[in-house]
């Protein structure tokens, strides 16, 4: 697909390649022969991240030129197009600076960007300069999540009695911790003397991130909750809780 500038108006064409011209306006006042020269390609190479577009910036300097067109065009004999998009075009004397953006679509590898520069009286001048665009896939960091406000209770609790569990799983959102619904947090218990963390039971959060569970008191020790982390969300614990169980007996 072609893309044409003249004085800021953009037209398109069919095509392989990229065309930016831009017309020259008062002709320097100064007798020089035509020259072009593209002095530079950056970044060089462009390297596309994900969904998200790169931009290249093209400078091209130029003597005695009244008009300047630039084409973009992948150095391969295969069919390839660049999807339109209207660049930024900035003059500054005898610098021409044309700016467009390559996404995930366009081709990999090899491109050669073509600058022709025409003079007053008709004559056209070449230069060429190559340059690689890269396509690197997006890696999704994944979010820092935490169980607050865990709570193991009653403490201290009879033997055989029920021991309650209640927290939150929140995910950091930005500056902010937010709940986080439906997924499932595992309670482990230490007893006493043990180096060991043992499942006790599991529970999955309500729409708010909280979470609530039980299970029979057997012997004093510690417990914490556990979020085992997807392929959003990494994974967390909370800080252990101890529950001082007593026997019946116990006066």
């Amino acid at each position: 697909m072609f893309r044409k500038i003249t004085a800021g108006a953009l037209a398109t064409a069919v095509g392989a390649s990229v065309l930016m011209t831009v017309g020259a306006g008062t002709a320097s006042a100064t007798a020089a022969d035509l020259s072009v020269n593209i002095s530079e390609v950056s970044p060089n190479p462009v390297v596309v991240r994900g969904d998200r577009d790169a931009q290249v910036t093209i400078e091209v300097r130029t003597t005695e030129a009244e008009k300047v067109e630039l084409r973009l065009k992948p150095d391969t004999d295969a069919p390839h197009a660049l999807k339109a998009k209207e660049p930024q075009l900035v003059r500054e004397g005898e610098l021409w600076r044309f700016v467009t953006t390559f996404d995930k679509s366009d081709h990999r590898g090899r491109w050669v960007a073509v600058a022709d520069a025409y003079g007053k009286d008709g004559k056209k001048l070449t230069d060429t300069a190559g340059f690689t665009v890269k396509y690197v896939e997006r890696r999704w960091r994944k979010a820092d999540t935490r169980l607050a406000g865990f709570d193991a209770g009653p403490e201290p609790v009879r033997k055989g009695r029920s021991v309650y569990f209640s927290g939150r799983l929140e995910a950091r959102d930005g500056w902010k911790w937010r709940g986080v619904r439906h997924e499932e947090v595992e309670i482990y218990f230490r007893a006493n003397g043990s180096s060991a963390w043992k499942y006790v039971t599991s529970a999955d959060t309500r729409w708010d991130g909280r979470f609530s569970a039980k299970t029979r008191a057997v012997r004093s020790g510690e417990f914490r909750a556990v979020f085992d982390g997807d392929r959003r969300l990494d994974d967390s614990s909370s800080r252990p809780d101890w529950v001082k169980v007593k026997s019946w007996h116990h006066r």
